[in-house]
């Protein structure tokens, strides 16, 4: 019986943590007006996007080309710890839009090849210490991106900044 409490228990924390929609009265973004070159905190990191290109054709090195089913956007971001204990910058967590309010997600396979000289996006991030690194969008063609917003975590309330 305690066995399956303890199922019962752990499946209803996943749920809520992890699988749950978010409310649509919960607001996505507390940070509003940022824009680029001027750092914006959401949490414990602070952020600065400092370029973004779209229309980027496909990413790689000299052995494997990565092709996107539209377009890549590339967006250059510095992300520093202001807190006090070592945390993880999760790209996965991130997001992009266009005029039309479209979401877009992060390219992870790409970014691995976009950022062969920058530290690994997964490698913790000491309190004081910043990282730069190269966010990767697969957009359809010719897509322009208006914002991205930026989260210390998955259910932080993020950071919008304006890139155009």
């Amino acid at each position: 019986m305690a066995g399956v409490l303890v199922v019962l228990l752990a499946a209803g924390g996943v749920w809520y943590f992890v699988l749950r929609d978010r409310d649509d009265d919960q607001p996505i973004v507390t940070t509003a007006g940022g824009e680029l070159n001027k750092p914006v905190a959401d949490g414990e990191f602070v952020f600065t996007i400092s370029g973004v290109r779209c229309g980027v054709p496909k990413v790689g090195d000299e052995f494997v080309d990565l092709e996107p089913e539209g377009s890549y956007c590339l967006v250059d971001v510095l992300v520093k710890n202001g807190g006090t204990t070592p945390e993880y910058f999760d790209s996965t967590s991130q997001k992009a839009y266009d005029a039309a309010g479209n979401e877009f997600e992060t390219d992870m396979q790409a970014e691995v090849f976009v950022n062969t000289d920058a530290q690994n996006f997964l490698d913790q991030i000491n309190p004081g210490a910043q990282v730069k690194g190269t966010l990767v969008f697969d957009v359809p063609a010719k897509t322009s991106l208006v914002s991205v917003v930026l989260h210390e975590s998955f259910s932080s309330p993020g950071a919008r900044i304006a890139v155009r």
